[in-house]
């Protein structure tokens, strides 16, 4: 029996969507084309950064990490992050950086037994989950925030449209619930869609019956979503039935 042959499609900003085509490229079992086609421009915004009285900051993305880079040169703060790549990439320019966990809920309640010192800066873009700022000031840990870069979502490629219409098998990895959201609605074609999504959060933003089959990552992060969609193909490049 024939065996769908598959493309896999990175909607991440566009940074994050090459760098994760060559994390992908390390795992794959064979060679696969990749599309990019990003449903967000990821942009800093000029706004000056208050740092009076911030006793620590908070970034919960990279895209935090780098806005915080362009506006201070500033390297005496604490940096509270989420992510091996978030903490790593603000150590990486000079901060105190800690891993408060892999997602806003594990920073909040790390950032609870921790107790650190107040009041915190959290980075954070124009559109963000888990109300980390409120979540800590309700428990005692005055936390403010500040948006530093915009999200602007941006249509398809054609290409990326011309995939999703096609009648081949389409994987797609989705990092973020507002890019699996934004994806969604812009997708209307026929392809049989293969979703490794970065959380149940992720997936719960596409609807009931859009994606053949969804995988969550074993965690939140690049290394694991990578093994995900190598884990779909075989050594020829043909989807592994579920």
């Amino acid at each position: 029996m024939d065996r769908p042959a598959a493309k896999i499609l990175i909607t991440r900003p566009r940074e994050g969507a090459e760098r994760f085509a060559m994390e992908l490229a390390q795992v794959m079992p064979c060679a696969m084309p990749i599309v990019i086609s990003p449903v967000l421009d990821i942009a800093p915004l000029p706004d000056l950064l208050p740092l009076e009285h911030v006793k620590g900051l908070i970034v919960t993305s990279k895209n935090g990490v780098d806005a915080l880079i362009a506006k201070t040169d500033r390297r005496d703060l604490p940096v509270y992050a989420v992510g091996q790549r978030t903490t790593a990439a603000a150590a990486a320019a000079g901060f105190a950086a800690r891993q408060m966990g892999d997602d806003a809920d594990e920073l909040v309640e790390g950032l609870l037994r921790l107790g650190p010192k107040a009041p915190l800066l959290h980075l954070r873009g124009e559109v963000s989950r888990g109300d980390v700022a409120q979540r800590l000031s309700t428990h005692g840990i005055l936390t403010r925030e500040k948006v530093v870069y915009a999200q602007t979502p941006i249509s398809l490629t054609e290409d990326a449209k011309i995939l999703l219409n096609g009648t081949f098998p389409v994987v797609l990895p989705l990092f973020s619930p507002r890019s699996a959201k934004l994806l969604a609605q812009q997708v209307t074609g026929i392809a049989p869609r293969y979703v490794v999504a970065m959380s149940w959060a992720v997936a719960s933003e596409l609807p009931q019956g859009w994606a053949k089959t969804i995988i969550i990552a074993s965690r939140a992060d690049s290394p694991a979503m990578a093994k995900g969609i190598a884990g779909l193909f075989d050594e020829d490049g043909f989807i592994v039935s579920p």
